[in-house]
């Protein structure tokens, strides 16, 4: 599944609750109970789709209209699509995922309680009554679009959180077990010319550096701790952690350096071809760090598993989209969010069956403003 990279949106009509103002922009004539895609013989209306695709796009614009500015939509990615056109597609696909996902709750025997119910209704509401007539029209929203919309987020939800609660959680010590090593590498990179061409390093300036890595080798034999050895020559310490299918990223030739000391004790010089590492084992079980990886595996289980299921869920659906009527959907006018909330108030990596419905402690100041029109 190909996720939106602007991730899971919390609350996503919280966010805009406190609308001043929005955008005027072109709706268009499409009605909002047109359906645009069918899936198992289920409609998904013109208004959900449209009010999903306008709320990711004022996150995006949000978050990355500073960095790529006006023309971010018409970037191109590929010989035949946009940014804005790949990221419809993906806006699409997830559409499809929230429809079908939703279609297995009985499954898992999930549905709202009474409070999100009203917690979702309570925000429609509160959206509708906070927008003036070009706003709500311009998100493609109506009090029953939000409705929907939230209620399908929230079920979604909590039947992928039921789907990773069977995931095997028993993860083995020697499958997460964590050695942690220091190390400092000298490197043999070459030098940049005046010109910015690279310069390799001579075979005299390559020896010259493998002197300075036994020099940091020979300084802790003399009695100096490691760390001190090596920022003496003004260079930093680094650290890694490594296990069982878990390399850290490390050169292979690090690693098996690295296996072969024993807590406390200092590597030979480990020749790559990007320079020469000296290595100290901190710890040869480190439990933080196994904790760390212990979780990591827990986490891609439960995704393996949630992914393993919608695909299989979704190799069963019919699924038929009206493309005449989804391409009424565009990012052609800007929209943009000023808050006094951070994006990292506003969007997470996971959403929780407390995410997805308003809360008060969720509700920002928002306002959506066109910044096209004079």
């Amino acid at each position: 599944m190909k996720k939106n990279v602007s991730k899971k949106i919390v609350g996503i009509a919280t966010t805009l609750l406190a609308c001043a103002s929005m955008i005027t922009g072109c709706a268009g004539s499409v009605n909002l109970n047109t359906p645009v895609a069918v899936v198992n013989d289920e409609n998904v209306s013109f208004g959900v789709a449209k009010f999903y695709a306008k709320t990711q796009q004022v996150m995006y614009e949000s978050y990355y209209g500073s960095l790529f500015g006006d023309n971010m939509w018409d970037q191109t990615l590929s010989a035949d699509m946009t940014f804005g056109e790949s990221t419809l597609e993906n806006i699409l696909e997830e559409i499809k995922e929230m429809y079908i996902v939703n279609q297995h709750a009985d499954e898992y025997e999930i549905t709202l309680s009474d409070e999100e119910k009203s917690k979702i209704e309570e925000t429609a509401k509160q959206f509708m009554a906070d927008n003036n007539a070009d706003a709500i029209e311009s998100m493609g929203a109506s009090e029953e679009v939000i409705i929907e919309y939230l209620t399908k987020f929230t079920l979604q939800g909590k039947i992928e959180a039921a789907i990773k609660a069977g995931a095997d959680t028993n993860v083995a010590d020697e499958d997460a077990a964590q050695r942690t090593f220091s190390y400092v590498l000298v490197s043999t990179a070459g030098t940049t010319d005046e010109t910015g061409k690279t310069v390799d390093l001579t075979d005299e300036e390559k020896a010259a550096k493998k002197e300075e890595a036994q020099a940091i080798i020979d300084a802790v034999a003399g009695g100096k701790d490691f760390d001190t050895a090596v920022t003496d020559t003004e260079r930093s310490v680094s650290t890694a952690s490594y296990g069982k299918d878990d390399d850290a990223g490390m050169n292979e030739a690090v690693i098996a350096a690295a296996d072969a000391l024993q807590e406390g004790e200092i590597s030979p010089i480990v020749e790559t071809d990007g320079g020469y590492y000296v290595l100290k084992l901190t710890s040869a079980f480190d439990q933080e760090q196994t904790e760390n990886r212990r979780q990591e595996i827990i986490t891609q289980r439960q995704t393996t598993l949630y992914e393993d299921t919608y695909t299989k869920w979704k190799d069963a659906s019919k699924v038929s989209v009206d493309n005449k009527v989804w391409k009424k959907i565009t990012f052609k006018d800007k929209l943009s969010m000023v808050s006094n909330a951070t994006m990292d108030d506003i969007i997470t990596e996971d959403t929780t069956t407390e995410d997805t419905t308003a809360d008060d402690s969720t509700t920002n100041q928002q306002t959506i403003e066109d910044t096209t029109k004079e």
